[in-house]
């Protein structure tokens, strides 16, 4: 299928990074929705609006001619034409717990002795 910018399309996120939504659309063809592209708004964490399996609609913005690929735009689809599969509901907040910080307990004690010796030589130096 060939894509013409201005286009809205229906695309599967394949692949999300804190910058951008990889997508796959019709055709195995490839696109990019750009977290510049998602919101006016600032996007704190990006899988607010899409993880790996969500479909949604977007408008081509740019077609790559080498190649096909896309970049897309959430933000320049229409209201009344928006489509997203995405549950916000169902995100879940990492949480941290006492053993995600022993690493750094261990190694504090050593980072306090370097950090004293440290100053003890530059005080030397003076």
């Amino acid at each position: 299928m060939k894509y013409e910018v201005g286009q809205l399309i229906i695309g599967t996120v394949t692949k999300v990074k804190p910058f951008a939504l990889f997508m796959e659309f019709e055709g195995g063809v490839q696109g990019l929705l750009h977290i510049s592209e998602i919101s006016d708004s600032y996007i704190r964490d990006i899988e607010k609006y899409g993880r790996v399996g969500d479909q949604m609609k977007v408008k081509v913005v740019a077609v790559d001619e080498s190649n096909g690929f896309l970049r897309v735009s959430l933000k320049q689809v229409p209201s009344e034409d928006a489509y997203s599969t995405h549950d916000n509901s169902v995100r879940s907040v990492p949480q941290a717990g006492e053993s995600d910080f022993k690493p750094l307990a261990n190694r504090l004690n050593k980072w306090i002795e370097q950090t004293l010796q440290e100053a003890k030589k530059e005080k030397e130096e003076e």
